[in-house]
């Protein structure tokens, strides 16, 4: 379905979309470092996730007050607020936190480059952007590094991760989703920060029932072994959930999936300056592979002139 013109501006390629994305990709890929640190520390993932979310969500929501930005508790927003929620929050995050453990800051911040693929083809679905050829190459490629990033050749650290790997691709599926849905779903006049606040708590809100139902809410107080972390990435989440939707609103879905770009490098450099990861040459070149597609998914229209 097309966007409605009065849902969201019209998407920019210019300097603020560019800054947005860096900086936004740059605080995403700092994620994967903290939580790794956290869970070293001994917190659990389910507790750290609400923690995060709760408490950016609870910032957001007083930055969105002080803003005047309304947050109208209708059925609307509402349900805006639990689907992006699941996709873009809950869903990817504590994907995230369980596969950390076993695959790594690096390895984990690798399927962070198949969103702006995946977000392609759900735009292209709903019709809220044209493929060409130049893009279809593109996707294509990167599909080929991804299999070469999870194939039988030992790209992966022991064949036993294969089935962790697989669980991390639901991150760039949610993610991908949660791009589109944003697009699509954003309700007339939302403003971002009260939408940022409204996914966030959505996010928590889902989190919160996963805590109740595996009997993990015992857990929460394991919070306070590492505190000042729990802090520092309250602080960055609401921070990143700023730019994100900003970014959202002047460059459009595909165009904001690439952060997961600059989260990769930034997740694949920590893991291996900070914490001594190594990864197999198929892995490095899976990952080229990747940034060779996005180019042409980025730039396609342009190739195919």
């Amino acid at each position: 379905m097309p966007l409605p013109s009065s849902t969201v501006p019209p998407a920019s390629r210019g300097a603020e979309s560019l800054a947005l994305l860096l900086l936004v990709g740059g605080l995403i890929g700092v994620i994967f470092p903290v939580t790794k640190v956290a869970q070293a520390a001994g917190v659990p993932p389910l507790p750290w996730a609400f923690s995060m979310m709760l408490g950016a969500g609870v910032i957001l929501a007083g930055l969105a007050r002080v803003k005047r930005q309304p947050m109208p508790l209708t059925g609307r927003y509402l349900r805006y607020f639990a689907v992006s929620g699941l996709l873009s929050m809950a869903l990817p995050n504590v994907v995230l936190f369980f596969v950390m453990p076993w695959l790594g800051a690096g390895l984990s911040a690798v399927v962070y480059t198949l969103p702006p693929i995946l977000t392609l083809l759900m735009a292209v679905a709903v019709r809220i952007e044209k493929p060409d050829r130049g893009r279809v190459a593109g996707i294509l490629l990167g599909f080929v590094g991804a299999l070469m990033i999870v194939g039988p050749r030992g790209s992966l650290p022991s064949p036993d991760l294969a089935g962790w790997m697989a669980l991390a691709f639901v991150m760039p599926a949610a993610v991908a989703a949660g791009n589109v849905y944003r697009t699509v779903a954003w309700p007339p006049g939302g403003q971002p920060v009260a939408l940022a606040a409204g996914t966030m708590l959505g996010g928590a809100g889902w989190v919160l029932l996963a805590l109740l139902a595996t009997g993990a809410v015992a857990d929460l107080p394991a919070l306070g072994l590492a505190p000042w972390l729990a802090l520092l990435q309250i602080a960055v989440t609401a921070l990143t959930y700023v730019l994100y939707f900003r970014l959202q609103v002047v460059a459009g879905p595909v165009y904001l999936s690439q952060i997961g770009y600059v989260a990769t490098s930034v997740g694949l450099g920590t893991g291996t300056l900070l914490f001594g990861e190594r990864y197999s040459p198929w892995v490095w070149g899976g990952a080229a592979v990747i940034v060779m597609g996005v180019l042409l998914v980025s730039f396609g229209r342009r190739f195919a002139r």
